[in-house]
């Protein structure tokens, strides 16, 4: 049940190329939450520009 080499090794480049397009969705969905948080803050607090001005 062996499978032949050159087998194995299209079979690690895929999934070496799967990976690769995992990371950049994961890296472009954190993107795109931190941007929401940049703009919102947190959820359940109030809006950077409204906290900030509470300190000053």
């Amino acid at each position: 049940m062996a499978r032949p080499t050159e087998e194995l090794l299209r079979e690690v480049q895929r999934l070496k190329e799967e990976i690769a397009q995992l990371r950049e969705m994961v890296t472009a969905l954190f993107g795109i939450v931190f941007e929401e948080m940049e703009e919102e803050g947190p959820p359940g607090m109030p809006p950077r520009e409204d906290d900030f001005s509470m300190h000053n």
